[in-house]
């Protein structure tokens, strides 16, 4: 039994050595993410932009080429004008020539329109990309920093866990989910080792005659206050 026992308060350190890691990992997963979902969602916006961008050179092209259309149907329905022979012909061209001066009107109305939004996005979007590539390097290399500290103590974690299995595999069934059982309540503590002669989970005397029990390691004794495994370590520690 004594060995068993010392397998648990082996286990026990193990499971301390895990839970210190997993804490000392801190809010890097989270601040990794918000770093990520960022890069993402500004990368989007982005590529809104340039998307948009596109959009608008292509409608300032076709508008361009409908004002040219437009103003050389005009010039062939104004030399039509010099040629007619009669007040009807001169008045239905004339309403032709109105016609196109009218769409060309719309045509340069709406290509101003064009005009004044692509010079928008030059001067934010120049901005924005500068901005973008500021922040951009500079998120990059805290994400790089942040994924090799967690690699760090992931691969620590890894090689611990390894060791914790095949410890595992050597404790009696009984013993390890009794331990399991007294952990879960306990806020990750099922093992504790007398201290000054006191239960080293909650400080409640011990009896003389349980340490004497307890050195012996006979059986698994638990604190009859807390509920946790006391384990002799050798000697009564002292804090």
């Amino acid at each position: 039994m004594r060995e068993q026992l010392e397998f648990l308060s082996r286990l026990q350190e193990i499971d301390d050595q895990l839970s210190a890691l997993e804490r000392s990992k801190g809010d890097y997963p989270e601040r990794i993410d918000q770093l990520e979902s960022e890069l993402a969602e500004r990368l989007g916006h982005q590529a809104s932009v340039e998307e948009r961008r596109a959009e608008l050179q292509k409608e300032q092209r076709r508008l361009e080429r409908q004002i040219k259309d437009h103003n050389a149907r005009l010039d062939k329905e104004q030399q039509r004008l010099g040629e007619v022979k009669t007040n009807k012909e001169w008045d239905a061209i004339q309403k032709e020539i109105d016609a196109v001066k009218n769409g060309t009107q719309e045509s340069e109305d709406a290509l101003l329109e064009v005009i004044e939004e692509l010079e928008g996005l030059e001067d934010t979007g120049s901005t924005e990309t500068e901005e973008l590539k500021d922040w951009r390097s500079q998120a990059e290399v805290e994400i790089t920093d942040l994924k090799e500290k967690l690699g760090a103590v992931d691969g620590k974690m890894s090689a611990i866990h390894n060791e914790r299995d095949a410890l595992t595999i050597r404790v009696d069934e009984r013993l390890k989910r009794l331990y399991n059982r007294i952990k879960q309540g306990k806020q990750g503590t099922a093992v504790v080792p007398v201290v000054r002669g006191a239960c080293g989970g909650c400080y409640t005397r011990i009896p003389p005659q349980t340490i004497t029990e307890i050195r012996r390691a006979e059986r698994p004794i638990t604190c009859e206050n807390c509920g946790r495994l006391i384990i002799w370590f050798g000697e009564d520690a002292e804090v």
